[in-house]
């Protein structure tokens, strides 16, 4: 994992929140189904324009209502905006409710893994993941590392949220958010991806 400059936590609160709020939809459903990038664009312009209009104490009370966890987590955090490859990062445990065979391994692993369920049998893979990479993959990938508010957050491995909890394989870094941007990313070839990366502050 590479440091390219630190940030203010009120970013990484920014990022998360605009997340939520692209793949917001009526009912219980918390993923995007099958969109077009026209309507992905406009989610995301909407997203932005509401998010950074919030005052830090209207992003704490989003990401508190949320998982209190997560936000005590951010705070307790330095953060940097820095570079990770796919074979050194973790997705969360079961991200997106796919299978735990994979998530054990690296997001590398991961990816590999879910672009031979796509290919071979998608039924095998949860709506969620199936719907959210697959519709990813076919739209806006690309869009995926060009805005800043869409890079995946990670923490230092077994810190923050500590998402791969109980998970065999340790690795330099856990993503929080952003699961499923960083397997599309993978399997659409990234070698290396921006995020943003959580530290453990010094006492």
């Amino acid at each position: 994992m590479k440091k390219f400059k630190k940030v203010n936590v009120i970013e990484v609160k920014r990022c998360f929140v605009m997340s939520q709020l692209i793949r917001h939809q009526k009912g219980k459903k918390r993923y995007l189904g099958l969109i077009s990038e026209k309507e992905f664009n406009k989610k995301l312009t909407i997203a932005k324009e509401k998010t950074l209009k919030l005052s830090e104490k209207k992003l704490d009370k989003i990401i508190h209502d949320e998982w209190k966890k997560r936000l005590k987590a951010y705070n307790n955090s330095d953060w940097y905006i820095g570079e990770v490859s796919p074979g050194e990062i973790g997705v969360w445990k079961r991200a997106g409710g796919l299978p735990l065979e994979c998530t054990n391994g690296s997001l590398k692993d991961t990816a590999q893994k879910v672009k031979y369920y796509l290919n071979k049998n998608p039924k095998f893979l949860k709506k969620r993941s199936r719907h959210t990479i697959f519709n990813m993959l076919s739209t806006n990938v690309g869009k995926l590392q060009k805005e800043k508010y869409l890079f995946p957050i990670i923490f230092k491995s077994g810190t923050g949220t500590n998402g791969r909890k109980k998970l065999t394989k340790v690795l330099k870094g856990d993503i929080d958010d952003g699961c499923m941007r960083s397997i599309a990313l993978t399997i659409a070839g990234a070698r290396s991806i921006k995020a943003y990366i959580g530290f453990p502050k010094k006492i």
